[in-house]
Order: C-alpha cells, then structure tokens, then sequence
C-alpha cells in the first residue's frame, strides 16, 4: 500500500509582493511588513511544510509570531479580493 504523495503548496511570488505592500495586520505599522504564512492542515501545511501562498497575511517582524495567527480567516479573504481586484483593473488597463 503506498502512501497518499504529498501535495505541492501553490506558490506565487507576485501575491507575497502584494501581501509585503500592506501594512501590519495587527498593529497597521506603515508597509516594512513580511508575509506569514497562516498554518492549517486543511490550508495546505502538512508537518514542516508551509501552506499556500493564498493563505499568507502581512506582519511586521515583532507581530510575525505564530500566537497573532487565531483569527486570520477575514483578512486572507480580504487579501485575495483585493489582489484579484488590482489584477482585474490592470489587466482592463492593459487593453
């Protein structure tokens, strides 16, 4: 009986640029912020291994500590309606 492979979490290094623009989720500190990866196993984060990068909230370096990540489920919504908001003006720009 073999394993069940692991699944490849969904990189895209554009979105963490996007995600590092915002300020703080926590305390709003002005964009200097790291995106941190929300860990759950249903997100995609198996044992050491870091989920997607749709599921990636803005932290400053003091705030980017896994205790501040209990209710991150809004702004990972936000995030992602934003990004496809940006990516949908753009791309009406671009024609």
């Amino acid at each position: 009986m073999n394993p069940q492979p692991k699944l490849k979490p969904y990189r895209n290094e554009n979105y963490l640029d996007f995600i590092r623009s915002k300020p703080c989720g926590i305390c709003h500190k002005p964009p200097r912020s790291e995106a941190h990866h929300a860990r759950r196993i249903c997100w995609g984060a198996g044992a050491r291994q870091k989920p997607h990068d749709y599921v990636a909230v803005s932290r400053c370096p003091p705030c980017h500590r896994p205790e501040n990540e209990m209710d991150v489920e809004r702004e990972i919504i936000d995030n992602l309606m934003a990004y496809a908001e940006l990516k949908r003006v753009s791309a009406r720009k671009g024609s």
